[in-house]
C-alpha cells in the first residue's frame, strides 16, 4: 500500500512537470508576429469592454490604470477613450491636483517629504518620488532609495513578489522620463530589470496580470525587439470573450462555475472575469503595438 501511495505521488509529480516542459514550449516557441488586422480588432474589442464598463471603471480612482489609458490614447487617438479620461478627471480632480498630478501633466513638487507617501505601498512611493523628483522622499524612507537598485527584487523580502521587478522598472523609468538626475547608473539598472523580465516571461507561464505587465514594461521601456513574437500571441489569445483580460487562468473545471487555475497566487480556485487592472495594461500593450506598426 505504501509503495503504491510513492508510486501515485510520482506520476502526479511526472504529470505535472511534463505539462510544465510542454507550457514552457508553447510559451516560447518560433511563432510569427501577430497580424495588424487582429491586434486592431483585438483593441477594439477591448475598448469597447471599457465603455460597456464605463459606471464601473468609474469607481477605481487608480492613477497608474488612468495614466495607462491617457498613454493608449495618445497612440490610439480614439475618441472612446478619450471620453472616459474626461469623465474620469472630471470625477476625481483632486488626483491631478495632488502627489499623481504629472501622470497628468501637472508640474512635479519636488519638496515633497515622507508625509507625501505614508501608508502607500513601496512601489507607490517610489513612483511618487520618480514622478516629483522629489529626493527628499527617499532621504526619508530608506526602502525608495533602494528601489534604485538592481538587486532590490532579489531580496528574500520581495523575490516572492511577481510584480515588484515591473514595479520597480516602472519607478526607474519614470525617473528618467523626468530627468530627475537621482540615479547615475540608471541605464544599467534598466538593462538588468529588462534581464530580469526577460527570464519571467520565458519561466513563468500564467498569463495573468503580471505577464501583460511584464510585455507592457518591456515595450514602454525601449525593449521591444526582446519581445518574443509569441509572448504577444499568448495576451492576444488570453483576451475574454468580452473583450477584458482577467487576473485568472482556468485550467480545471470544478463545480459552481469555478476552476483550479493560474492566478497571481500561482495556483488558486476562482473563474475567469475580465478586471481594469489587467485590460488597462491590454490596451496599452495593443495600442503601443499598432503604433509602433504605422512608423515609417
Amino acid at each position: 500500500m505504501f509503495k503504491k501511495s510513492i508510486y501515485a505521488i510520482l506520476l502526479i509529480i511526472g504529470a505535472v512537470l511534463f505539462a510544465y516542459m510542454v507550457g514552457i514550449y508553447l510559451n516560447n516557441r518560433d511563432f510569427p508576429q501577430p497580424d495588424t488586422e487582429v491586434m486592431q480588432q483585438r483593441l477594439d474589442h477591448s475598448i469597447q469592454w471599457m465603455v460597456n464598463n464605463e459606471a464601473d471603471l468609474l469607481q477605481q480612482a487608480n492613477p497608474m490604470l488612468w495614466w495607462m489609458l491617457q498613454e493608449a490614447e495618445k497612440k490610439s487617438h480614439d475618441k472612446r477613450i478619450s471620453q472616459l479620461l474626461n469623465k474620469y478627471k472630471q470625477r476625481f480632480p483632486q488626483i491631478q491636483q495632488g502627489v499623481w498630478g504629472p501622470l497628468f501633466g501637472a508640474p512635479s513638487r519636488s519638496y515633497l517629504a515622507a508625509y507625501s507617501v505614508e501608508g502607500l505601498p513601496y512601489y507607490n512611493q517610489h513612483f511618487i518620488y520618480a514622478l516629483n523628483c522629489a529626493a527628499d522622499i527617499a532621504e526619508d524612507i530608506l526602502i525608495v532609495e533602494q528601489q534604485n537598485k538592481a538587486g532590490f527584487c532579489h531580496q528574500a523580502s520581495y523575490i516572492y513578489r511577481p510584480a515588484c521587478i515591473t514595479h520597480q522598472l516602472m519607478g526607474i523609468n519614470f525617473l528618467l522620463e523626468k530627468n530627475c538626475n537621482l540615479i547615475a547608473d540608471a541605464d544599467e539598472v534598466v538593462e538588468s530589470l529588462q534581464s530580469d523580465i526577460k527570464w519571467q516571461l520565458t519561466f513563468d507561464i500564467r498569463v495573468v496580470d503580471v505577464y501583460l505587465q511584464r510585455v507592457l514594461m518591456l515595450l514602454i521601456t525601449g525593449a521591444e525587439q526582446e519581445i518574443k513574437p509569441v509572448w504577444i500571441q499568448q495576451v492576444i489569445d488570453h483576451q475574454l470573450d468580452d473583450g477584458g483580460w482577467s487576473n485568472f487562468v482556468s485550467l480545471l473545471p470544478l463545480a459552481d462555475e469555478k476552476s483550479l487555475g493560474f492566478s497571481s497566487r500561482i495556483l488558486s480556485i476562482g473563474k475567469e472575469k475580465s478586471d481594469f487592472h489587467a485590460t488597462a495594461q491590454g490596451v496599452l500593450i495593443l495600442s503601443s503595438l499598432l503604433k509602433n506598426e504605422t512608423k515609417p
